[in-house]
């Protein structure tokens, strides 16, 4: 089927000026939005990112395939045309902010590089066919040169990126070893000092990213970085460190701070700006004034590009650590990254991660679906429906089809960061990590929790926790989430008044249970949702995991729907509370609800103890529970989702790892040793049995 000719004329006039403004609408999209991807979780930005990702090279690729056709050896506008070519591969090299939009994108660096080579020979075909014109060669040369530079600069971000790169320069890394007079010299700028701890720990812990483990780990044993992560800013150093990995995996951090990018940064400012000039002198007679105008917005957008990624440049934590290496003029380096510092501390919010903590709670929404479907079943339609027995094929997330009483799970309202809050986790964290800081693979119990203050808990039965511990984790998190449900929302009266003494006491006590319970809530509904929204980062079975939970919304679907015809809970205005008190005073049946009725034990159990020892038993056993899903998880697993806006669990598991440091040394001194002795005894006992050789 043949177009009209009056189209193919509108794509000749318009198409290649389109194609061009919108190849350079998309690289200011990205070079905004793209560094958001760290710092935010919103699905608007992630799909505005991934579409202009995905469209930025097709646009740049298809135009500069039109600009070869479009070349005329009797047209004047041979040599604007040629001019716009290396625009088109300028933006073939993309925004410093953005080189990957996923790790798998970094190891296609091969068909990047293959596409550089290609995209040569066709510019420069372009620009063989725009002479004997020359008004604009010279300015045509320039950002060609400048293109080839950002083109192979994200080429080589891309392969510094890959595995195998990424893991080769971890290792050679692992062998650097710091001055130990180093943070000494930087100790009175105290957040510069951070910023350089969490870079030199960063450095040292790439390792980790790849899954592997270093034998230079006892370098670092007497180090002030190991001390240094046990401080109150736990949290903000790793924050900085994770930063500093999407930095280097997702961007062009790694080349643009080197000496060559700089040089090379510097180089292509100089360059584009003469190119403006050159063609701002230039005489333009035999163009067509809107292939004119577009050239300067091309180049005026070039120049602005490349101020706002200057900019970026300059007020980055990889610049200012690069400042405070500086040997030489070391006074005048620090002074400039202070400076910087403060400007940017004053004009830009330090935001490492997106600070959210996604949630997803049972009870909710099954309450919630129970109410939609029961007013669904009371309206006309779904009266007709219901006696027709026509059964409605609805899709939830759980893959499941049922009738019109499909149960969807919704995930509520992410939790913005405290400080408190997370501090609190990290604590307890931390304390449970140098408490057990060996534990056996086999023991995955959560009833050494219960070792500690046995006063307290005089009627545990071992066995039963260490059954619990025995499950699997996803069956573990949907046990803890209905038992901390039940027990948040369980009410008790004191049965003696306090006197005012007393109850200044009461309300500093209450105060921090109330932020521990709050900790436990958050925690539950959290672990809840990365089961079953994201089982990859739970090592867990997603298939399984979702097909568990179906099971225990459809118990619970079936026990509301008891309560109500029993005329215990009247719908629709039922809260969760007053679910939470049914199942809590409803005797246990052993009936298909064996998980809701082992959780009602559980929650009885919990509210025997003491009352200010009761979240903090509780927050143990989801900080457990944390940090057992975090290492059980690949490496690969938490680098992938920085650029997803970061997750608790990723901090937890690095925490880990800055632990296993001092675990793999203490192993590494002890038992290497001992193990190097006996293998020179068996070899002694080995040769003196083998036959002698003649």
């Amino acid at each position: 089927m043949d177009f009209p000719v009056k189209y193919k004329q509108l794509w000749s006039d318009w198409g290649i000026r389109v194609l061009m403004l919108l190849s350079l609408s998309i690289q200011i999209i990205l070079i905004f939005l793209g560094r958001l991807r760290k710092t935010s979780t919103s699905k608007r930005i992630r799909m505005l990112v991934w579409s202009n990702y995905l469209l930025a090279d097709w646009v740049a690729d298809f135009a500069l395939g039109q600009l070869s056709n479009a070349m005329d050896d009797s047209s004047s506008s041979n040599a604007i045309i040629a001019l716009w070519a290396p625009f088109l591969i300028l933006h073939l090299g993309g925004p410093d902010t953005i080189t990957a939009y996923s790790m798998e994108d970094n190891e296609l660096w091969h068909r990047h590089l293959v596409g550089l080579i290609y995209e040569l020979i066709i510019a420069f075909y372009v620009l063989v066919r725009s002479l004997p014109n020359t008004c604009l060669l010279t300015t045509t040369i320039l950002i060609f040169f400048v293109s080839i530079i950002k083109y192979a600069e994200r080429t080589y971000s891309l392969y510094k990126a890959s595995i195998e790169s990424y893991r080769r320069s971890s290792i050679k890394s692992s062998n650097i070893k710091v001055p130990p007079n180093f943070l000494v010299q930087i100790s009175n700028t105290v957040d510069l000092n951070a910023l350089s701890e969490a870079f030199d720990l960063y450095y040292f812990c790439k390792l980790f990213f790849v899954d592997i483990y270093s034998r230079n780990l006892s370098d670092f044993r007497n180090s002030t970085l190991i001390e240094g992560i046990k401080e109150k800013g736990t949290f903000k150093m790793m924050g900085m460190e994770l930063s500093y990995a999407y930095d280097e995996l997702y961007t062009k951090a790694v080349v643009n701070h080197s000496k060559v990018g700089y040089v090379l940064r510097a180089l292509c400012s100089i360059c584009i700006l003469m190119a403006f000039s050159l063609f701002v002198l230039a005489p333009k007679d035999g163009f067509h004034k809107l292939d004119v105008a577009i050239t300067y917005v091309l180049l005026a957008a070039s120049i602005f590009l490349d101020a706002m990624a200057t900019i970026m440049l300059m007020f980055s934590d990889w610049m200012m650590v690069t400042l405070l290496n500086v040997k030489k003029l070391r006074k005048f380096s620090k002074l400039l990254a202070e400076h910087i510092f403060r400007i940017k501390r004053v004009w830009l919010k330090r935001k490492y991660w997106s600070g959210e903590m996604s949630q997803m709670n049972l009870i909710s929404d099954c309450l919630k679906n129970y109410a939609l479907n029961k007013a669904h079943r009371r309206s006309m339609i779904g009266w007709i429906k219901e006696k027709l027995s026509i059964v409605l094929e609805t899709k939830s997330y759980l893959s499941s089809v049922d009738k019109y009483e499909t149960f969807t799970l919704r995930t509520l309202q992410p939790i913005q960061e405290t400080e408190e809050l997370y501090d609190i986790i990290i604590t307890y964290a931390k304390k449970l990590l140098d408490t057990y800081l060996v534990i056996e693979a086999s023991n995955t119990s959560n009833s050494f929790i219960f070792q500690e203050d046995n006063y307290a808990f005089y009627w545990v039965d071992p066995s039963l926790f260490r059954l619990i511990g025995e499950l699997p984790l996803d069956q573990q998190v949907l046990l803890w989430h209905i038992t901390t449900e039940l027990c948040f929302h369980w009410k008790s009266e004191s049965l003696h008044p306090l006197y005012d003494h007393q109850i200044e006491i009461e309300v500093e006590e209450n105060k921090q249970r109330s932020l521990e319970k709050d900790v436990c809530k958050y925690l539950s509904n959290y672990m809840t949702y990365m089961v079953l929204m994201r089982p990859e980062m739970m090592s867990t079975m997603g298939g399984a995991s979702q097909l568990l939970f179906k099971v225990a919304c459809e118990n619970m679907l079936e026990f509301i729907s008891r309560s109500v015809d029993n005329n215990h809970l009247l719908m629709p205005n039922a809260k969760v509370e007053e679910v939470c008190r049914e199942m809590m005073i409803t005797p246990i049946t052993r009936q298909e609800d064996y998980f809701l009725d082992i959780a009602v034990v559980l929650a009885h159990m919990m509210l025997l103890i003491k009352n200010e020892k009761r979240w903090q038993v509780m927050t143990k056993v989801w900080i457990h529970l944390l940090i057992e899903g975090a290492q059980n998880t690949k490496a690969i697993t938490h680098v992938k989702q920085l650029s997803g806006g970061g997750e608790l669990l990723t901090f937890i598991w690095l925490l880990t790892k800055h632990d296993l440091i001092t675990e793999f040394i203490d192993i590494q001194s002890s038992t290497i040793p001992n193990l190097i002795d006996v293998a020179s005894k068996l070899s002694s006992t080995i040769k003196d049995h083998l036959p002698s050789q003649h």
